[in-house]
């Protein structure tokens, strides 16, 4: 292969990268355009169901059958390019679970090979769901609300060029449960104020899961948002550096095809004196 030939091929696959790049820059984009509003107005209705669940935690013993450990949840992605985003959520992820000393539950296929290897504790793995209903992560959440203390670790959309890795604990054994999304003042409501029917105890017994499904449809969601702006955000980098490249490499080819030419010219005249003598 000459020197040409080999330029010319690195100017076709820059070209492949440069169409790659910007089709998931594109779908990236209209992942968010699909998700941004549903996720940022779901968040006071979120905030307003933890406060309810707090009350209820107050008011209720737990649940008789539970596995008295940890759990850490970590959420990420099936497939993509979300820059250093799953990096920091599973660096997040490892550093709770030797903390605690806890089972782990893995969302999304990119983050199963970090603890494949850990044997020490229980792993559980899972697909990322997309664009899935609370009926689809039921395997998911009844898993999680079996577990006496669970710690999520999933990134948040803040803007397109910022997304923080959000830490939310949820126990049922007792009444601590850290959400970021809802302020210490918010949480400490006098139980006492409120009337429960039929029971409390029943509520709370149909709650435990539910909230959990519900707090993980709300996580997975933030989630998904969170990598599709990263991504968006990684493939405009990898698209600009792919036409910056593809420029160079055009130089590159045409000074190579004037070398060529002009070697080939210095030849044919050379032969030309060559034979005039």
């Amino acid at each position: 292969m000459t020197k040409i030939d080999g330029l010319q091929q690195e100017m076709r696959t820059m070209k492949d990268l440069e169409d790659l790049t910007n089709m998931l820059e594109q779908i990236a984009a209209r992942d968010i355009a699909v998700m941004r509003t549903q996720i940022l107005e779901s968040r006071p209705f979120f905030t307003e169901f933890w406060k309810v669940y707090s009350v209820l935690k107050q008011l209720t013993p737990p649940p008789p059958d539970v596995i008295h450990r940890h759990l850490v949840v970590a959420i990420g992605i099936d497939w993509g390019m979300p820059g250093s985003l799953l990096h920091r959520v599973l660096d997040q992820a490892e550093k709770t679970q030797e903390g605690h000393g806890a089972d782990l539950l893995l969302i999304g296929k990119m983050t199963h090979s970090r603890f494949k290897d850990k044997t020490d504790h229980t792993v559980h793995l899972f697909s990322a769901p997309k664009q899935a209903s609370l009926k689809d992560i039921e395997p998911i959440y009844a898993l999680v609300a079996k577990y006496a203390h669970t710690t999520f670790v999933y990134p948040r959309f803040e803007s397109l060029s910022r997304q923080v890795v959000e830490t939310t604990s949820l126990s049922i054994e007792s009444n601590v449960n850290k959400n970021p999304a809802v302020g210490n003042d918010q949480a400490e409501v006098a139980a006492k104020r409120f009337i429960i029917e039929p029971n409390a105890q029943e509520i709370a017994n149909y709650m435990n899961q539910t909230v959990v499904g519900l707090s993980m449809y709300h996580y997975i969601a933030e989630a998904m948002l969170a990598y599709s702006a990263a991504q968006m955000v990684a493939m405009r980098n990898s698209y600009d550096n792919a036409k910056e490249e593809s420029k160079s490499l055009k130089l590159r080819y045409h000074k190579a095809r004037r070398e060529m030419i002009d070697s080939k010219l210095r030849e044919l005249y050379g032969t030309r004196l060559g034979g005039g003598s």
